[in-house]
């Protein structure tokens, strides 16, 4: 068999070497320097490669050996097994590979088992219904990560960089095994008891993993003192990352409330982080009405606690406007405990109110509705922030206590329903806010619910529920971003389909988006405006299923008399988006009382056709320039969703306001987003009775003003009416399939009253 090449082995060492540096975890600079002598030096190549070995072995901390067979050996090499609590150590890995196969270099479910239970934590989500089990958590310590490209390189020996997290201090007992996948479809390449799907467990895990007593030097517990400018406390949004990018808790270890889906935790003042000595940079936020707070910071044994003063660019609630998400989940998605079950309200208020949220709507949907339905109460709740289940958490090495603070009274919680996963779920997901009852009359699980959404809107609102639907643009894009436009679409999707039945027969209320491209979500919107009706749109997250970034990535703002606290939040909250002004979008611009001539009214008649002034203080904020990816926190998630990013004019802060009537735009002006209050006016002329409203597309959008005309009902265009009668044949095509024979009747009554209405209205209308 013939020997390793020398300088493909001494290129492997030193790529290897580089890694460590790049990870905080150096070579000694004279190794480094002896192995680049050694590489070019006269020695034969048998003398340099066992010097090379010999130089390198002290750091080696697992020796890997590929057999034949497929499957992978560990063993302890020479490295002193010193890990430090909540933080990373990287060592050297060595694989003896001899029959050169090709194949991956890989970890099963990260590599490492504790002293009971061989599973890593971070394959949760493969293991999803054993996650309350405080044993398995509790023993779930250690967590690895290769770095570097995954594929061998088919020499007989090369080496590799591993690095290891240890979530405790003190010896603990754990192992260490790599093993050998095809580089194409990473299945194990052994086919024998001793490959992969032979090595299922514990016993078998000991015998073919590197064994070690880790010695884990302790962490300490800093203190966060967490700051508004004026000095009060709150809970906000912490990001802290090591030189190599790292987020502290590791995101493998996390328990409720701390995500392993985000980088940053939610920590109130006087709140802990634990973390080892070292350098890292500190990220805050508190949602969009913030400017990201970062600097550099050290932590040394004299470390006990870290300021961070936040920074406030706009306070809507100073104006009287209020900020809700209407559409957030405590289970079913991106939940690391059993999606069926999900996380406690005391979780969920701790991300509403770290998002600088006062209301947000916790949707019960079908994968966890039997669980969370408990949670409903019919009145709005404001719970401390508690850790949810003490002995998990203590397990899991979360020792630190709540604290509260002098902003949490201003966030609240309302447990409700989407209608998502239900029968009538092909119709379009439907919100219910406000309700007072959650079991549908006559159903005990959720498969008796109807299977069109008409019986579902028409109950809810007997109980003064507020209704509408949810990710509105979900299968309803068409091609163009033109708005409006009059192509029909296919309603194969979720989103707002049979609104166009029920708004004219009196059922829908609104329609929820600010998460996809707008012309997909605005455009039937746009139509109902145009022939007379009054449907509202809000802003919404659907947090975390499509966005896993915090609740509030979209929000709604509403105007009030007083803020939205106590029992009763979500209905005056309801109320104020019945009568008054709000807008919504991303929270990163704001349009503050939207008026015509002066008056704020949403009811705004007209004497006689002719000029209106339009005014309004409109407020953004945007950095200098363009964030160079990736930020800390994302600039946005979404591939085609709504950020004040989205609205800059080239490379500049500059960004366009627009009067929109009747969904075209007949007035702009440019404002510099440097998050002062601009005072905007805008001289506009009413030809006819028609709705009017103010934009910055992808950031933010104002509910509309309606303006009729000497009492002529708004009827403001023909091809809307028609686009919204054809589309009533177009859904009955898609969705009447899905209708249970027993219903089909009554919703194709329906469904021709509906039309019945858009025909009587583009008959009424005045223009094209």
């Amino acid at each position: 068999m013939s020997e390793t090449p020398t300088q493909p082995l001494f290129a492997s060492v030193l790529r290897a070497a580089r890694k460590l540096r790049e990870l905080g975890d150096p070579l000694p600079d004279d190794l480094v320097a002896q192995l680049s002598k050694l590489e070019t030096s006269e020695l034969s190549e048998t003398d340099r490669r066992n010097q090379l070995e010999a130089l390198v072995g002290p750091y080696v901390l697992v020796d890997v050996t590929i057999h034949k067979e497929g499957f992978a050996t560990s063993a302890p090499g020479a490295a002193p097994p010193r890990l430090v609590q909540h933080g990373w150590r990287s060592f050297l890995v060595r694989v003896a590979n001899p029959h050169r196969l090709e194949a991956n270099l890989s970890s099963w479910d990260g590599g490492v088992y504790g002293v009971i239970d061989h599973q890593s934590h971070s394959a949760r989500i493969a293991l999803a219904d054993t996650l309350t089990i405080v044993p398995r958590i509790k023993n779930a310590w250690l967590d690895a990560k290769l770095a570097g490209p995954d594929a061998l390189s088919g020499l007989e020996t090369e080496y590799r960089v591993i690095s290891l997290y240890a979530r405790d201090s003190g010896v603990r007992s754990g192992g260490v095994m790599l093993f050998a996948t095809d580089e194409h479809n990473h299945h194990s390449l052994s086919r024998s008891p001793l490959g992969l799907a032979g090595m299922r467990t514990s016993f078998e895990l000991r015998e073919y993993a590197a064994k070690f007593d880790f010695d884990c030097a302790p962490a300490r517990e800093i203190e966060l003192d967490i700051r508004e400018p004026d000095g009060r406390s709150c809970m906000a949004a912490i990001t802290v990352a090591d030189p190599q990018g790292r987020a502290y808790p590791s995101k493998a270890m996390r328990l409720a409330p701390d995500m392993f889906f985000q980088e940053h935790v939610y920590r109130a003042t006087g709140e802990v982080i634990a973390l080892p000595a070292g350098q890292y940079q500190v990220t805050a936020i508190r949602g969009p009405e913030y400017r990201p707070v970062r600097f550099d910071t050290s932590v040394d044994p004299e470390t006990q606690r870290i300021p961070v003063t936040l920074d406030r660019w706009v306070d809507p609630a100073s104006r009287g406007y209020y900020s809700g998400d209407p559409h957030i989940h405590a289970g079913g998605c991106s939940h690391y405990n059993i999606p069926s079950e999900g996380v406690t309200p005391e979780t969920m208020i701790r991300h509403v109110r770290g998002e600088g949220l006062w209301l947000g709507s916790v949707l019960t949907w079908a994968p966890c509705y039997y669980h969370q339905k408990q949670f409903f109460s019919g009145e709005s709740i404001s719970p401390p922030a508690e850790l949810e289940d003490p002995p998990m958490q203590a397990a899991q090495g979360m020792t630190w206590t709540p604290r509260p603070t002098d902003r949490d009274a201003e966030s609240a919680l309302r447990y409700d329903i989407e209608v998502s996963g239900f029968p009538s779920s092909h119709s379009g997901h439907l919100i219910l806010l406000g309700l007072t009852d959650q079991d549908y009359p006559g159903t005990s699980i959720i498969e008796d619910w109807p299977s069109w959404n008409l019986p579902v809107l028409r109950w809810a609102k007997e109980q003064n529920a507020l209704v509408g639907y949810a990710h509105c643009g979900i299968g309803l894009g068409v091609g163009t971003e033109e708005l409006p436009n009059y192509v029909v679409p296919s309603f194969q999707g979720i989103g707002s389909n049979e609104i166009i039945v029920d708004v004219p027969l009196g059922a829908a209320d609104f329609q929820c988006g600010g998460e996809f491209a707008p012309a997909a979500e605005l455009n039937i919107w746009y139509h109902l405006l145009s022939v007379g009706y009054r449907t509202l749109m809000l802003g919404e997250t659907d947090y975390p299923c499509i966005y896993d970034e915090g609740p509030g990535v979209g929000r709604t703002y509403v105007r009030l008399s007083e803020p939205p606290t106590g029992p009763q939040a979500i209905e005056a909250w309801i109320a104020g988006l019945r009568e008054n002004a709000s807008y919504f979008g991303d929270g990163r611009s704001h349009v503050f009382d939207l008026a015509v001539d002066g008056d704020v009214s949403r009811e705004h008649p007209l004497d006689a056709a002719g000029p209106v002034r339009v005014s309004a203080t409109v407020a953004a904020w945007l950095p200098e320039d363009p964030p160079a990816p990736p930020p800390t926190r994302p600039v946005y998630s979404a591939p085609v969703g709504w950020h004040l990013e989205r609205s800059r004019i080239g490379t500049s802060r500059t960004v366009e306001v627009e009067v929109v009537l009747n969904g075209l735009v007949v007035a702009t002006q440019e404002i510099v987003a440097d998050g002062t209050d601009q005072e905007l006016s805008f001289d506009v002329t009413v030809e006819r009775s028609s709705w009017l409203a103010v934009r910055i597309l992808r950031s933010v959008h104002t509910q509309p003003i309606f303006l009729e005309v000497a009492g002529r009902p708004i009827r403001a265009s023909r091809r809307s009416a028609q686009w919204l009668y054809d589309s009533v044949d177009q859904l009955w095509e898609a969705k009447s399939g899905f209708i249970r024979e027993g219903e089909r009747e009554a919703a194709r009554q329906a469904y021709d009253a509906a039309q019945a209405a858009y025909a009587s209205r583009r008959a009424e209308c005045e223009v094209d």
